[in-house]
């Protein structure tokens, strides 16, 4: 399994962990139909602005790591070696400090595991066969410590699955193995205790799936089985023989949430091979019923659940790695979803989190990007701020000045002026730049001026 399918993880705004996305098959694909969408209040985000990172960024998570109120991010740099810490300044601006991690991390989650009231982070390595602690001090600043996981570690979840009231770390490896690293109770870790996870495991959602008050664990398996594993805790950290559940093709990562509004938590699994988001309702035992499943975008890899329009319901958004866009499927309520609506993300958005990043009271969307823009310049992480109502302003350079117009009205935007110049680089009607830049947000109706190419100066 390649870099860009590994290791991914949907994240839940709405429950405490991940969550999902859909396309109908019933049963083992006996029956395969596409749900009708109908008529619903769709929330609408501004074009990506984009922050910097370390080197090949993986994974992101969201939480509050300086005690200021605000929400900072979390990032993996599977290239970097390292962890980058982007502290939430206000005002769409973000100090970065890098971390050093053992070789090659490719998830990270936050929680507080030494009981001191910090956030900190905890980090999967896919080289180094370990998981790095990095515990917060205070301000920001982490202090590091490696624990031993199984070969190939590729997602990584933090949750009290002991039952003892202190957080343990729970790591999918891709030795088949899933790992419990029970706390010590002393700001450190026991060594781990393996469970058969199936083959080739890619991601790992913890949640109770069977009504008793203990987390369970959901696993997808990318490649090997077009399903999803759900291991029962015996309310004491451990975990019997898996039972498996069929997803579509190659599910690249699972997520647990309550979708339909009745109580139990059901799983969503992203499917990288056929565009597609799988959904399971619960049974109401921890047994999941035939999968419903819902079209993504382009190379579906991350999702993410939250209430994204403002009416109670756990809405979707997927990571479209090679479709550059990030999908929303509104909730009706009772657990199916609206034909999806795209928005422009980066090429290589290979993770998307829910947070209020402004601290508006909406909650906005990330994007981890696995790929540079050109030779030279830096990866990145991107924040699309939610423009419901608003003109939030899209990133529109290179579309041509038809296709600028389309995206900025339904954007709920204006065109202002049109300035043209001669270009030496850019085509004949192409847009050169814009006024505001992408992911500004104004009232309804805003303005947003254009550049555009009028050929070359002969």
């Amino acid at each position: 399994m390649d870099r860009a399918s590994n290791g991914r993880r949907w994240l839940s705004a709405w429950a405490t962990r991940p969550s999902a996305l859909l396309l109908v098959c019933i049963g083992g694909g006996v029956a395969l139909g596409f749900v009708a969408p109908s008529a619903g209040s769709v929330p609408s985000f501004a074009g990506p602005r984009d922050y910097a990172t370390g080197a090949g960024p993986e994974s992101v998570a969201i939480g509050d790591l300086n005690g200021d109120g605000k929400l900072d991010l979390a990032v993996a740099n599977y290239d970097g070696n390292t962890a980058s810490v982007l502290t939430n300044k206000g005002g769409g601006n973000f100090r970065r400090r890098d971390y050093r991690t053992a070789a090659s991390p490719n998830d990270v989650a936050i929680g507080d595991l030494n009981g001191d009231g910090r956030a900190d982070l905890a980090v999967a390595n896919n080289d180094a066969l370990s998981v790095s602690v990095l515990t917060n001090r205070g301000g920001g600043n982490f202090r590091r410590r490696d624990y031993k996981a199984g070969e190939s570690p590729r997602s990584i979840g933090i949750a009290d699955v002991t039952q003892d009231g202190k957080l343990d770390l729970v790591v999918v490896s891709g030795d088949e193995t899933v790992s419990v690293l029970a706390n010590n109770g002393r700001g450190g870790f026991r060594p781990k205790v393996d469970y058969q996870s199936g083959p080739d495991p890619s991601d790992l959602a913890i949640g109770d799936l069977n009504g008793d008050a203990s987390p369970d664990l959901a696993l997808a398996h990318f490649n090997a089985k077009n399903a999803v594993s759900v291991l029962i805790n015996k309310g004491n950290g451990s975990f019997p023989a898996r039972r498996d559940f069929t997803t579509g093709y190659h599910p690249n990562s699972v997520a647990i949430a309550d979708l339909n509004g009745d109580g139990k938590s059901d799983l969503a699994v992203a499917n990288g091979a056929d565009n597609t988001v799988s959904v399971l309702a619960n049974a109401g035992d921890g047994s999941f019923q035939p999968r419903h499943d819902y079209r993504a975008g382009n190379g579906p890899t991350y999702g993410a659940i939250g209430d994204l329009n403002g009416d109670g319901k756990p809405d979707l958004a997927v990571a479209n790695y090679e479709g550059a866009s990030v999908s929303v499927l509104v909730n009706r309520g009772d657990g199916t979803f609206e034909a999806r609506r795209d928005y422009k993300a980066r090429y290589g958005a290979n993770t998307v989190a829910i947070g209020d990043m402004n601290g508006d009271g909406e909650p906005d969307l990330v994007t981890v990007n696995g790929e540079t823009p050109s030779p030279g310049k830096p990866y990145t992480v991107s924040i699309l701020l939610n423009a419901t109502g608003r003109c939030g302003v899209p990133d529109v350079r290179g579309a041509t000045l038809s296709g600028a117009r389309k995206a900025i009205g339904r954007a709920n935007c204006r065109v202002g002026t049109i300035r043209r110049v001669y270009s030496k680089v850019s085509k004949r009607g192409r847009v050169i730049s814009q006024s505001p830049r992408s992911g500004t947000l104004l009232r309804a109706g805003g303005k947003v001026n254009l550049v555009a190419a009028r050929g070359r100066k002969h």
